[in-house]
């Protein structure tokens, strides 16, 4: 059964994320298709009344070694997680921008993905997930969320 040709999965950088994705272990459906396993890092404006450009946090220069991490992270997820049958294509990406979610929300509404799968923790403080709902508002993909 082919669910979706193009998932997007939120991916974090917590311990417990490998927990989180263990589901997807049991989600056939997913054998052929193109998964692309995406985190976004947070960037930090800093303004100066000093200069004329602001300070972004990573700078340019560390942004290669983050990136590298990364993706050496999201590797290892990919190949924890996926179903054993998995034939499809797997893309790892790691993006930057100072407002995850808007960068996430796009990347996967220009990809044209079919479906978005966010791991979510069960329990919560008083909020609820900001990103999950924010995701469910703003792409036009099929969501699942893991718990």
């Amino acid at each position: 059964m082919k669910f979706a040709k193009k998932v997007v999965i939120a991916v974090g950088l917590s311990n417990e994320m490998p927990e989180l994705m263990k589901p997807l272990r049991e989600m056939e459906f997913l054998s052929q298709s193109e998964i692309h396993f995406v985190h976004v890092f947070s960037t930090i404006n800093y303004t100066t009344l000093f200069s004329d450009f602001p300070l972004i946090y990573p700078i340019e220069a560390d942004r290669k070694s983050i990136e590298e991490s990364v993706l050496a992270l999201l590797v290892k997820t990919s190949k924890e997680v996926l179903p054993k049958s998995f034939e499809g294509k797997v893309i790892q990406r790691c993006l930057f921008d100072d407002r995850p979610k808007d960068k996430f929300c796009d990347y996967a509404n220009e990809i044209h993905a079919d479906l978005i799968i966010v791991p979510t923790r069960q329990k919560r403080g008083i909020f609820e997930s900001s990103f999950a709902q924010y995701v469910s508002k703003h792409t036009k993909a099929n969501i699942i969320f893991l718990k």
